[in-house]
């Protein structure tokens, strides 16, 4: 066992950051609600800010286990499918989206929804890019691009979105062959959500690099609201004083190349394909569901 480096020192000082300095929600202004029909109050920070290099490793907590494949077949669903149907997840035994369904399965026009949009025109297309297909052309053909980004958060459909996107945009940044990656989340449940999103865009960042041929560079984070919930603190507290496992996991990315020697799409290298080997941690930490 070792103390905390990379991104479980990262978490950590974030975390105890909020417990300890973090602005308690006005009773007034709390929506969510634990499953007993309790008011879920938070204590956060608006404004946090973070960077993971390549030095830090694989960002996945080994202070309580982070499970590996539903965050990448969420986001194979919103990056790959570029879906909006939940039945895709469900068949897929991912239950993530169950709670916010609508009348045909779907969580209306988020997340996949959006970056299917053909909303990009360029001048050697005859037709419009998706969000994605978009990204994927200009940092092989434009790399120097100020404006390679994805937003999933368009303000004249959130009306027909089940929930607003958490993770709303990227911002993708080459240089001298480095691949840098920007996200944003309006809103991060820090024990629950931050760490799911945060292993699963590094697993995506990891795969366009290596798709295009870019060294891997630095994940920057933008949170918004950081929060924590009142029935969260204690776990968290007594999570985030243990010591973690010595070993660091390996990332092993989806083949590159068919068996015939071709070269894959980056729609073809699903991410749910990724492995991560190696990986030990504290095991499951429990916490309750507030919605």
């Amino acid at each position: 066992m070792t103390e905390y480096t990379g991104f479980d020192k990262i978490y950590r000082d974030i975390v105890m950051d909020i417990i300890e300095n973090g602005t308690d929600q006005d009773p007034a202004l709390v929506r969510a609600k634990y499953a007993d029909g309790s008011p879920a109050p938070t204590r956060f920070i608006q404004g946090v800010n973070f960077k993971i290099t390549p030095e830090d490793g694989i960002p996945i907590l080994k202070s309580k286990r982070v499970f590996q494949k539903t965050p990448l077949i969420e986001l194979e669903w919103i990056w790959q499918e570029l879906s909006n149907d939940v039945t895709w997840l469900q068949d897929h035994k991912c239950k993530v989206w169950n709670e916010w369904t609508d009348e045909n399965n779907t969580i209306g026009k988020a997340y996949g929804y959006q970056l299917a949009k053909k909303c990009r025109k360029l001048p050697d297309h005859a037709e419009k890019l998706n969000q994605v297909e978009y990204v994927l052309h200009q940092l092989e053909n434009n790399p120097g691009s100020r404006r390679i980004m994805t937003s999933l958060w368009d303000v004249d459909d959130l009306d027909e979105m089940t929930l607003e996107p958490c993770v709303w945009a990227t911002n993708w940044k080459a240089n001298k062959g480095i691949l840098d990656l920007h996200v944003k989340q309006r809103s991060a449940d820090m024990a629950l959500g931050n760490p799911f999103n945060v292993y699963q865009y590094a697993v995506l960042h990891r795969l366009i690099a290596d798709q295009l041929g870019f060294e891997l560079g630095t994940m920057h984070w933008s949170i918004d609201d950081a929060h924590v919930y009142d029935r969260h603190i204690d776990a968290l507290k007594d999570q985030l004083s243990q010591p973690v496992p010595d070993s660091e996991p390996t990332l092993v990315l989806p083949d590159k190349f068919d068996a015939d020697g071709n070269q894959r799409s980056f729609f073809e290298r699903r991410m749910s394909d990724a492995k991560l080997e190696g990986y030990e941690n504290n095991g499951v930490i429990k916490y309750e569901i507030a919605e």
